[in-house]
């Protein structure tokens, strides 16, 4: 008892000190440090009390030993009721492991704040796995003993007798099994969890840069974003609809994004079923043909010009609004000032110049009666012509002309009929010319009518991925049809495809759609503001694309590799990784130690035959190949059990144990995964450091079996 105490105190004042160095050191992994949890080494009132107690605790571990007289071993006969009964622990750990995966598997998507399930469901799990070890390997063992019998190599037959024979050659099988089980656990946790934050990264954001807007768009802001960045860029539709009568639940609207999806493999962002890319995704959605429209020379803001005639004589007047497409594809209006139908030629004044080529995709005629026309009241129908001539880049340009159409749109039905529009080009210009029949009666009683000349087809019907989440919603189904209210537009549109999620919209009701065709069918229905929310920017090529978009002052930038650094070095989410970090070291210490511990004992118990397999003639170095290959193929069997373990535990429970940062499942689902090149390093390892100890322990044993033993043992 003077002993133990004099042990505990000498140990309770050397673990002050260096309880408090591990702390400091611990607290400086490269993770907590990112977190800014680094913390100095100190000395605590409850870190003093705590290695006191524990210094008592375990002297009295070494003294209550010492005190108790072990009687006689009694002999008991081990039969089939003796199995069972030593068979209750691991079997019962086996139970108690099946009953908190399936607690951890229905808990609630909601759960937050420490769980007793979630920590204690992986343990129990890998408890019971390295229990049934023992019982695992003694399968191959036994049928190894078995091959050995009709073997004539003394060595590899002592291997095995003495492998499958002797309950102490399995005794630290626990330990092992229970290490490898919880270093390849704690790797493929480590690595599901990291790979769990970047797709929720990926989700959250969409692409790999997002600015999302909090000025309008302008012509040209493209540019801007563009040389900023670098990459693939498009500009992002991200805003709220209503579908049909759904308004969505819970107060959260459905969602529209439109982006370019003709480049949605470096756009887009999330992970799809197996077997699905993005690329086939835009496929579906993206449009069928190109736009062309007239091409304007940089920097020009004069030389065009408006005419325009009616059966009526000057009544009618027109304001037209051009709509310009940049090199990014923005699609913005300029406005016009209202034009007589008097059959002279009027100038045309832009918006202001421009710094790029920008083509005209649109032309929007805002039909009215001019009230100081002479005869403005007559009634009757007017069939109007309208010609806008648009200088062009050169001769190659002009020839470009796309073919137009023209529509209706924003009228009574019967106000405007006979719409046609039609481009003819010259060597320097073309000229877009737009015919229309005009009631004028209902134009008295309604508001001005507008027909939009566009240069291309409208779209019947605008292709959209529509998410899980919405097809459940509204029984949607790919070939469905419905109607998206789009800034107060209805605007037709028809499921092409079924998505998990939408990227930048994770866990929502929400549709994917081409930015293109969405405007296309925006445009034709008179709306003509930009519907543009934000830029997305995929694989940015500038260095310091974020800074520098931030720098442009339109609004807030947000980078994937900035969410999933913040999801995964959080202050309150840096724990787990820390923990994940120190924990396979942890097992590989665990591992060897046991290996150490073991082989030692099984070996010094073992001197006496040893030494008498020495003293028969045998070899010393056949028994050392005898001692190494059947303590070799008991460490392998039961590092190769644990890591089975681990990796089913790893599969079935590791998934369920992440959450998001708020506490819930998080979007998309976790998906196990399995770092090959770790998890074979770190058996690898195991097996080399465990074997290389095991022949170290072996040869210090065999130096000292000699004629000694062979006395004490007479």
């Amino acid at each position: 008892a003077a002993e133990a105490a004099l042990l505990a105190a000498i140990a309770a004042l050397l673990a002050v000190p260096l309880s408090g160095l591990a702390h400091s050191a611990l607290t400086h992994v490269p993770v907590l440090v990112e977190a800014g949890l680094a913390a100095r080494p100190a000395v605590t009132s409850a870190q003093v009390a705590a290695v006191v107690l524990g210094a008592m605790l375990l002297a009295g571990v070494l003294v209550v030993p010492a005190l108790r007289r072990d009687p006689e071993p009694a002999v008991v006969p081990r039969g089939r009721l003796d199995f069972l009964a030593r068979s209750g622990a691991d079997l019962l750990l086996l139970a108690l492991a099946a009953v908190g995966w399936w607690q951890i598997r229905a808990q609630p998507a909601t759960e937050t704040g420490p769980d007793a399930v979630r920590v204690l469901a992986p343990v129990l799990c890998l408890l019971a796995g390295a229990a049934l070890a023992p019982r695992l390997v003694m399968l191959p063992l036994r049928a190894a003993e078995r091959m050995a019998r009709r073997s004539r190599g003394v060595v590899l037959a002592l291997a095995a007798f003495e492998a499958a024979r002797r309950p102490r050659a399995v005794a630290a099988g626990l330990l092992l099994a229970l290490a490898a089980a919880t270093g390849t656990f704690g790797l493929a946790f480590g690595a599901t969890w990291q790979r769990s934050q970047q797709d929720q990264a990926d989700a959250r954001v969409g692409t790999d840069l997002a600015l999302s807007l909090t000025t309008p768009s302008t012509a040209g802001q493209g540019s801007s974003v563009a040389a900023a960045t670098g990459g693939t860029l498009s500009p992002v539709t991200d805003r709220g609809v209503v579908v049909g009568r759904y308004i969505g639940t819970g107060g959260a609207a459905p969602r529209l994004v439109a982006v370019d999806t003709t480049r949605a493999e470096a756009l887009l962002r999330g992970r799809l079923p197996r077997g699905t890319t993005w690329s086939q995704v835009g496929a579906a959605l993206a449009p069928g043909t190109p736009i062309s429209g007239v091409a304007l020379p940089a920097g020009i803001d004069r030389g065009l010009t408006i005419s325009g005639t009616s059966t009526l004589g000057s009544r009618l007047r027109v304001i037209p609004r051009l709509v310009f497409q940049d090199r990014a594809g923005l699609r913005t209006p300029c406005d016009a000032a209202a034009v007589a139908l008097d059959g002279r030629t009027h100038p045309l004044r832009l918006c202001g110049p421009s710094s790029e080529e920008l083509r005209v995709v649109a032309i929007s005629l805002q039909i009215n009666v001019d009230p100081t026309a002479p005869g403005a009241t007559a009634t009757g129908q007017s069939r109007l012509t309208v010609s806008v001539n648009l200088p062009t880049a050169g001769p190659a340009a002009a020839a470009g002309a796309s073919v137009w159409a023209a529509t209706s749109a924003g009228s009574d039905s019967g106000s405007v009929g006979k719409t046609s529009a039609e481009a003819r080009s010259t060597p320097t210009s073309t000229i877009v010319r737009t015919t229309a029949t005009v009631n004028l009666g209902k134009l008295r009683a309604s508001q001005p009518v507008q027909v939009v000349a566009t240069g291309f087809q409208p779209p019947a019907a605008v292709p959209i991925a529509v998410s899980r989440g919405l097809a459940d919603a509204l029984r949607a189904s790919v070939g469905g049809k419905l109607t998206v209210t789009v800034g107060g537009v209805p605007v037709p549109m028809v499921v092409a495809r079924l998505v998990p999620r939408i990227p930048s919209a994770p866990g929502e009701v929400a549709m994917l759609a081409d930015v293109d065709v969405l405007s296309r069918a925006l445009i034709s229905a008179g709306a003509l503001e930009p519907a543009v929310d934000a830029w997305w920017a995929g694989r940015p090529t500038q260095p310091g694309a974020a800074a520098a978009a931030a720098a442009l002052g339109l609004g807030r930038v947000d980078t994937r590799a900035e969410v999933a650094q913040q999801l995964r070095s959080g202050p309150l989410r840096v724990g787990l990784p820390a923990a994940l970090t120190l924990l396979v070291p942890a097992a590989v210490l665990l591992a060897l130690a046991g290996t150490v511990m073991h082989v030692t004992s099984e070996v010094q118990t073992r001197a006496l035959e040893v030494a008498r397999l020495a003293g028969l003639g045998l070899r010393r170095r056949s028994i050392l190949g005898a001692l190494l290959a059947q303590h070799g193929a008991v460490l392998a069997l039961h590092v190769g059990v644990g890591s089975a373990v681990g990796a089913l535990v790893s599969w079935a429970l590791g998934p369920l144990l992440i959450r998001s940062d708020l506490g819930a499942r998080p979007v998309p689902t976790a998906a196990a995964q399995w770092p090959w090149l770790a998890e074979t390093c770190l058996i690898s390892g195991i097996l080399v450091g465990g074997i290389t100890t095991v022949g170290l322990v072996i040869g210090v044993q065999l130096r000292r079996a000699n004629a000694a033993h062979l006395r004490a043992g007479a």
